[in-house]
């Protein structure tokens, strides 16, 4: 059997209108499966530490990239696949998987039940799926979430919010601790630790993560005026933004992020909190189809 986890309001109703296309597929062809949907936030997590995991094939989340988060919350450690089939705004996983767009097709890539694990990261009683934004990258994703306009815009939200937060937003003294090696910035703009290269509607800010290489991924981007930054910006989306003099890059196991005031931080676009930050990498420690 498998449990469909679906979020009908992601993507603007969109997640309701996938769910629509394919639940006739599964009475179709006969396959056992239970649908829940989603009421509010942190309840796709309960539903899946709720189900009886006996003869349970996977749970498959059908959403955004949070409600892929909430899913694989109750799923890291387990020995039940996450499958995902994409609609929300940004669907970085799924981009960074190649989980097609297509409901359908990514229907036939769960039946096929081709299984491998990925690491996850450890941030308090909360784990990374995919990617973590502080500062400025944080509170583009709070105003993307909240905005009217994500509906209309979609990919391109993240990218039309960040030219209007840049603005505002002032850059901050942090300390970066990777691995016991501490980095002491002024003016840093964002940070973003990453398992896989994608975020905020297919922006390559980290193009060298892996999420199966027991590694975190670091860029950092420091320093620069808001004029140098909006002409550098545009190249994030084909992840050479990381030859810029203004962006750092590491790669760790354990990082610590401290500011001398605190900054947003959003795990997986959803909002986790404020600064300080610690991470930790978990290995191998999700399967997904």
């Amino acid at each position: 059997m498998r449990l469909f986890i679906v979020n009908q309001g992601s993507g603007r109703g969109r997640g309701k209108k996938v769910w629509n296309k394919i639940e006739p597929i599964l009475k179709e062809r006969q396959i056992a499966y239970q649908v829940e949907f989603t009421k509010y936030p942190k309840h796709a997590t309960e539903i899946v530490k709720a189900v009886n995991h006996t003869n349970l094939q996977a749970v498959i989340a059908i959403g955004g990239d949070g409600t892929l988060h909430e899913v694989g919350n109750g799923l890291v450690g387990t020995e039940i696949p996450l499958g995902y089939i994409p609609a929300g705004s940004g669907n970085d996983f799924a981009r960074a998987e190649k989980i097609s767009l297509d409901p359908l097709e990514a229907l036939e890539r769960i039946l096929a039940h081709q299984v491998r694990k990925i690491d996850t990261a450890k941030l308090g009683q909360k784990m990374m799926i995919g990617f973590t934004g502080i500062g400025l990258d944080a509170l583009v994703a709070d105003t993307a979430n909240k905005s009217v306009l994500k509906k209309l815009f979609r990919k391109f939200i993240y990218l039309f919010i960040m030219i209007r937060c840049l603005w505002t937003y002032r850059p901050s003294h942090v300390t970066i601790t990777v691995d016991g090696q501490t980095y002491h910035y002024d003016g840093i703009w964002l940070i973003a630790i990453n398992n896989t290269p994608f975020y905020g509607g297919g922006m390559q800010i980290c193009p060298q993560a892996q999420n199966d290489d027991g590694w975190l991924d670091i860029c950092c981007v420091k320093y620069c005026r808001r004029r140098t930054l909006l002409r550098v910006f545009p190249r994030v989306y084909q992840g050479t933004h990381i030859d810029h003099p203004y962006v750092s890059i590491y790669r760790g196991k354990e990082i610590r992020v401290q500011s001398e005031q605190p900054l947003t931080i959003h795990v997986d676009g959803e909002i986790y909190g404020s600064t300080p930050l610690d991470m930790t990498i978990q290995p191998q420690s999700l399967l997904v189809l």
